[in-house]
C-alpha cells in the first residue's frame, strides 16, 4: 500500500530556537504540551516532585533551566504551520486548558497516552486525534477500544510494526504516525506499508519523499 506521510519534527516545538529553525524542514512541528502551575508550556523534561527541578533520563538538569509556554513557541511559527501536541496530562480539564491555548490553529494534530484526555478536542474542526501506543498492550487495546476512524487514529512506537501490521491498521483508520525511526530504509519500509507520519529526530536525514514509490 503506497502511501503520503508527513515529516514530523521530533521536539522541534520545545524552544522557540528549534522550532523556528525547523519550520522549513518538516510538515509538521511537534511539541510536548504540559500544564503546570495554571500555565500551558512546553517541555519534554518531567518535574522531580516535590522539587521543581526537571529531569530528563538518568541526569538532572540544572536548576533554573528555562520552560518556554506555548504561547512564546506560537509566536515564532507562522500561523498556518501544523502543529502536533503531544499531551502531558491526564484530565480533560488539563486537555481543555491546552485547546483554549491554541485557538483557531489549523490544522492540528493531537496525541495522548491517557486517550480519554484527547476528549477535550474531539468537536474541533480540523483537527485529529491520535491515541498513544508503546507497548503491545497498549495497541491491542487502542484497536479494540471503539472510535478509530476519519481523523481518529493512532501513533505506534517503530518497534511494535511491521508491514503486515500497518496494513491491518490502516484498514481500521487512515492515519497511522509513527515515532523513534532512525534510518531512511527503515521510514521506508514503513512508508510503503502505509504509515502516514513520520515523526523523526535527524531532520538531515534525506528521508523518503512524501509519496512513496
Amino acid at each position: 500500500m503506497a502511501s503520503s506521510a508527513l515529516l514530523v519534527a521530533h521536539r522541534s516545538g520545545n524552544t522557540v530556537e528549534t522550532a523556528h529553525r525547523d519550520e522549513d524542514r518538516a510538515d509538521v512541528i511537534e511539541l510536548d504540551v504540559h500544564v503546570h502551575r495554571g500555565r500551558v508550556v512546553v517541555r519534554h523534561e518531567k518535574v522531580l516532585r516535590p522539587t521543581s527541578r526537571l529531569w530528563e533520563r538518568w541526569y538532572l538538569l540544572p536548576a533554573g533551566t528555562p520552560v518556554p509556554t506555548i504561547d512564546e513557541v506560537l509566536d515564532v511559527l507562522d500561523e498556518n504551520t501544523p502543529l502536533l501536541l503531544d499531551l502531558k496530562c491526564f484530565t480533560r480539564r488539563a486537555g481543555r486548558r491546552i485547546r483554549r491555548a491554541v485557538p483557531g490553529r489549523r490544522p492540528l494534530i493531537v496525541s495522548c497516552r491517557t486517550w480519554w484526555v484527547l476528549g477535550a478536542f474531539g468537536d474541533r474542526p480540523d483537527t485529529t486525534l491520535l491515541r498513544s501506543c508503546g507497548s503491545d498492550r497498549q495497541l491491542r487495546l487502542a484497536t479494540w477500544w471503539p472510535g478509530l476512524g476519519p481523523r481518529r487514529g493512532l501513533v505506534v512506537h517503530q518497534r511494535l510494526l511491521d508491514p503486515d501490521v500497518v496494513r491491518d491498521l490502516r484498514r481500521r483508520t487512515p492515519e497511522v504516525f509513527t515515532w523513534a525511526v532512525t534510518t531512511r530504509d527503515r521510514a521506508r519500509e514503513l512508508v510503503e506499508a502505509g504509515v502516514t507520519g513520520l515523526i523523526v529526530d535527524d531532520l538531515s536525514i534525506a528521508w523518503p519523499p512524501p509519496e512513496a514509490p
